[in-house]
């Protein structure tokens, strides 16, 4: 995974990247991603102060979130926890979709095309 980081306002050293990336890799475990955009901010002429977006690019639709809170850590929490929600909602719908087209392919009804009752 490809993981593209925009740090403004704020010390972009590599213990800061450090932090951020073991968690995105988490996210990767749950679903394939080839690539992750990640902007933190912050702004001080705004409250809450800090800011991240951050946009994960998967097969299907993409995945995006973003979140505003006084604390690096805590606008990081609820954007994590905001994306693995929409990963497992995602993986939600896509299994109730097989179950729903296993069933629709069910047993063989006179307008199937199948025969019924052994008859040939």
């Amino acid at each position: 995974m490809k993981i593209r980081f925009r740090i403004r306002g704020l010390n972009a050293n590599a213990s800061l990247r450090a932090w951020l990336e073991p968690q995105l890799e988490r996210l990767h475990r749950l679903i394939p991603v080839h690539a992750a955009e990640v902007v933190l901010e912050r702004q001080l002429d705004h409250a809450p102060a800090f800011c991240a977006q951050v946009h994960l690019a998967v097969p299907g639709p993409d995945i995006h979130t973003a979140a505003r809170d006084h604390t690096l850590e805590a606008v990081w929490l609820k954007v994590v926890k905001n994306l693995h929600q929409q990963i497992e909602r995602r993986k939600g719908r896509q299994h109730s979709k097989q179950k729903s087209n296993r069933s629709v392919s069910g047993p063989a009804t006179r307008w199937s095309g199948l025969p019924v009752g052994g008859r040939i």
